[in-house]
């Protein structure tokens, strides 16, 4: 297809010349990727005061605009146009820029009926993301029966397949994803001409095409970062690492649309590696998809398009050579990772776009467009990089051509086999394994054989589907607030969740009534497995991983979950009611002079800081329980709390109040030099009044230490020897006895550059990642409500320390690694770290009391279990607030005997205003099994005890 554009061509290339010529530097570096957008949420700079903030902050994300389908097509309600921004990035690459999208698309509506457009979606900064469907028109109730299709292809496959009206009638949904990552802007472009190409194309097998099919784009999923000329979102996170966190709402739009849509074939359009590159990916592959449907197609595409591309032999453009390299010279090859990239460009997490999206049954490929984006300091790079943005473009449209034209062809080929990962997920059909000496004779007839000369050993990958999973609520759960986010999650991902309406017994468990249960006979179960299941260790399989090896929502997300029988096992009887929404009610009780509760999640924590920040005194006791006065102030609070946060206070005495050896809760004001990561994980623990800073801003004094509680490390805080200024805030932060939360390496460096303490660090294999098995001691800042399983990515671990130290947490002494990819490597392997310190605290002559993690808590902010775990840390080292008052004399060193090693530790240093830690021993706890030894008591584990 030709090259048309709405945008002329001359006026872009002058709206670039204008801006080179501006001299508008932050406008170059942006355009050549180096530009870091401030984050989409605000931080305070400056110390403030931080009035009570009873609002709940969202754990998931919910959807980020009511997506639905359109009553009948075209839906043509004009986009809102926005002003013309002279510094978006997109210009000195000459290509479109965000401001000239809607124009563009209003415009080919106006032209055509066969162009929808509609807003589903804001990116962090508020810029619309748009959806533009082009089908053949239809009535309302022509678009009604599609929908009614396409729930029933998803729901009743089985009576689907068999509904020949159905299969021949249904509109089959191709969707192309453009500009995930901001500074990868060709696909919008390319894009945009082909809406343009189909959209008034007169020809009658165009208008069988859409007759047949509905196209659907997201042209710019990053319409931020492609403004701002970066990889990530205006927030900072990769957005195509965050399909099954949702961090943010550029991610949160695919995976809501990918149910809405649930899209026969999904092509997200990328760039650059020096050849065009077309999944599917080499090995290790998904353990949860129908890799025997999945593979044939996917791989023929490719096929396809490399024919496609090769033939149409576009000047400039890149090849595969024989050595691996770029050339121009057309070789007949361009880059198939299945093919090419047997190891370190694989499909084995869920995070990315068509890796997620695939778990709607569909076909999908990663596109990656050959030519490379340029510094942009001269004119003659401006002009280089604009060439080779032309050439994209014009490749990534022989792409779309040769897409959807394979689509197309095989149309019927890939609806049955939509239907058939939707059938084997309803009816429970165990894991179809494809053996390592698979040949074209044992493929149905009909199906794509070209890979089988490829696939061996190292290809294969299986699972076992557990019959269902469940998530207690009762009182063996480890924090129900943590089991209803985890629930939340699992809606947001469009799994089926159900509760059940009676008691039950499963392998002699009881379960109360309200008990969550995910039965795994659903079309998406590939799906919910890949978020429930603990994962695998792959570390002897693969020599590299291209991203992070394990994400299990069961072992991070803070909540118990078992998994129970086998596929083929009849589901326990018991009746069970559809869950649609989590909305956690609490409960005060009446006629309390005192009440408590337990902060065993996230949520509770920012009751916890909502709390304080309404000026209620909070204390918490030896077994991490904390409590107020229920006065008239007291008592309101809690009644706010219980309506926002779903809190269950319990009544308490004063008796207890003054017999515990408790600590007083203060207010914090946290000092951070951190990540966006640090930035969100904060805030969901409701920690409002923070203070961003680093380096250069200490050192400049538009930053400062004064009134801050805690300092948190989350990112380097080290300083030049032009930095003195800087460096002398933090010495006299540290000398009046400041406190310190550190992670990572980060922390163990600013510990040492400080000299806080003697110990020393050492990490696991820089490319290590995944689930870690760990032991928290019960009488430490971790002990209440511990968590058997951590995160690393990649791990870190202490030694060379004294007793003045204490060991907050430890690896594993056996089966450290749960699941992901550790290679071992001389002193830095998974045994290296077995029984070493993964947590420690201390206390410092000057009165720092410091908690350093090893582990990975906020990574991506996916481990929402172990944000608990920061806010102990922080509410730990921080000084003492205001006492709950009782009447009557209170005794602080009542206990006979011996105290508790963390108590005897921060006895060390009183000081004035800040006060002590008070880190107390906790009796010992009903004693159950670990939610990590439960959980390999399931049936269907592999290889581990």
């Amino acid at each position: 297809m030709a090259r048309p554009s709405l945008l002329d061509k001359e006026e872009l290339r002058l709206r670039s010349r204008i801006a080179f010529a501006s001299g508008c530097a932050a406008f170059a570096l942006a355009a050549g990727g180096l530009l870091v957008a401030p984050p989409a949420t605000a931080t305070t700079t400056a110390a403030t005061t931080t009035a009570a903030d009873y609002s709940r902050v969202d754990l998931v994300r919910p959807p980020s605009a009511p997506i639905t389908v359109p009553a009948s097509y075209p839906l043509q309600t004009p986009l809102t146009e926005v002003p013309t921004d002279p510094t978006d990035a997109s210009l000195l690459r000459g290509v479109t820029p965000y401001d000239a999208i809607a124009p563009q698309l209003n415009a080919l509506a106006a032209r055509s009926d066969r162009v929808s457009t509609q807003v589903v979606g804001k990116s962090g900064l508020g810029r619309d993301i748009y959806l533009v469907t082009v089908t053949a028109p239809e009535t309302a109730a022509e678009t009604a029966q599609q929908t009614e299709w396409r729930d029933r292809l998803k729901y009743e496959p089985a009576a689907a397949a068999a509904d020949a009206e159905l299969m021949a009638g249904y509109k089959v949904p191709v969707w192309f994803n453009g500009n995930i990552h901001g500074n990868e802007w060709e696909g919008s472009d390319a894009i945009l001409d082909y809406i343009e190409g189909v959209a008034t194309a007169e020809d009658a097998e165009t208008e069988a095409l859409l007759e047949g099919n509905r196209l659907y784009f997201t042209v710019t999923n990053n319409p931020d970062g492609r403004a701002l000329g970066q990889r990530a979102v205006a927030a900072g996170y990769d957005p195509n690492r965050d399909m099954i966190t949702g961090a943010t709402s550029e991610a949160a739009v695919i995976r809501d649309l990918s149910s809405v849509l649930q899209p026969t074939y999904f092509i997200d359009i990328h760039g650059y590696t020096g050849i065009l590159q077309v999944e599917p990916c080499g090995p290790p592959h998904g353990e949860n998809y129908e890799y025997d449907l999945f593979l044939p197609h996917a791989y023929a595409t490719a096929l396809e398009i490399e024919r496609r591309v090769v033939e149409a032999d576009v000047p400039g453009n890149t090849y595969l050579a024989e050595d691996g390299s770029a050339t121009t010279d057309n070789t007949g090859k361009i880059l198939i990772p299945y093919r090419d990239i047997r190891a370190g460009w694989d499909d084995w997490p869920p995070i990315f776009a068509p890796q997620y999206v695939a778990f709607q049954g569909a076909i999908t490929n990663t596109v990656e467009l050959p030519l490379g984006r340029t510094p942009n300091e001269t004119p003659e790079e401006i002009a280089e990089g604009q060439a080779n943005a032309d050439i994209d473009i014009e490749v990534a449209g022989i792409v779309m051509d040769a897409s959807v034209d394979y689509i197309d062809a095989n149309r019927d080929a890939l609806l049955s086999n939509q239907v058939a990962i939707f059938e084997r997920g309803v009816t429970g059909a165990p894991a179809v394994d494809i053996p390592a000496d698979v040949s074209a004779a044992d493929l149905p007839s009909g199906m794509p054989s070209e890979w089988t000369e490829i696939w061996d050993e190292t290809d294969v990958y299986t699972t076992e589907y557990p019959r269902a999973y469940v998530i207690p609520v009762d009182g063996t759960q480890r924090s129900v607030s943590d089991a209803e986010t985890l629930v939340a999650q699992l809606l947001a991902h469009g799994v089926e969740v159900s509760r059940t309406t009676a008691a039950t017994s499963v392998g002699g468990v009881s379960y109360p009534a309200g008990t969550y249960l995910v039965d795994m006979h659903q079309s998406v179960r590939g799906l919910a497995n890949v978020l429930l299941a603990e994962g695998s260790d792959i570390s002897s399989r693969v020599p590299e991983m291209y991203d992070v090896s394990a994400w299990s929502l069961s072992l991070l997300w803070g909540a118990d979950v078992q998994a129970i029988g086998s596929t083929t096992d009849p589901l326990p009887t018991v009746s069970l009611e559809p869950v649609t929404a989590i909305a956690p009610t609490g409960s005060v009780p009446t006629g309390a002079d005192y009440l408590a509760f337990e902060p065993r999640g996230v949520v509770e924590y920012q009751a916890v800081n909502a709390l304080l920040a309404d000026g209620v005194a909070l204390e918490q006791f030896e077994d991490g329980t904390v409590a107020l006065r229920a006065d008239a102030a007291g008592l309101a609070a809690a009644e706010e709390a219980a309506a926002v946060f779903g809190i269950d206070f319990i009544a308490t005495t004063a008796e207890r109040v003054r017999a515990e050896d408790g600590k007083a809760l203060d207010a914090l004001r946290v000092a951070y030099s951190g990540t966006h990561e640090d930035r969100d994980a904060l805030a969901k623990l409701g920690f409002a009044d923070v203070v961003v800073v680093a380096p250069d801003t200490l050192t400049s004094g538009t930053a400062s230490l004064e009134g801050a509680d805690v300092l948190y490390v989350g990112r380097a805080l080290s300083f030049t020897p032009e930095q003195a200024a800087g460096r002398t805030v933090v010495e006299e932060f540290l000398a009046a006895g400041g406190d310190v939360v550190g992670r990572g390496g980060a922390g163990a460096a600013f510990v040492a550059d400080f000299g806080l303490a003697t110990l020393t660090a050492q990490t696991g294999t820089q490319s290590s990642n995944g689930i870690v098995s760990v032991e928290t001691p019960a009488d430490g800042v971790l002990g209440d409500y511990a968590q058997d399983t951590a995160f690393v990515s990649p791990a870190l671990w202490f030694a060379g320390f004294d007793e003045s130290v204490a060991v907050e947490q430890s690896y594993a002494a056996e089966d450290t690694f749960v699941a992901g990819h550790w290679v071992d490597s001389e002193g830095q392997s998974r045994s290296d770290a077995a029984g070493k310190a993964s947590a420690v605290s201390f206390s410092t002559q000057s009165g720092t009391e410091a908690f350093l993690f090893g582990t990975s808590p906020v990574f991506r902010n996916h481990p929402v279990g172990a944000f608990s775990d920061v806010a102990r840390a922080l509410l730990a080292v921080a000084p003492e607030g205001a006492a709950v008052e009782v009447p009557g004399p209170r005794s602080r060193l009542r206990r006979r005997g011996r105290r508790s090693r963390r108590s005897r530790l921060r006895l060390r240093s009183r000081r004035p205003r800040r006060g002590r830690l008070r880190l107390l021993s906790r009796p010992s706890r009903l004693s159950r099994p670990s939610r990590l030894s439960r959980l390999r008591l399931r049936p269907f584990r592999r290889g581990r005890p």
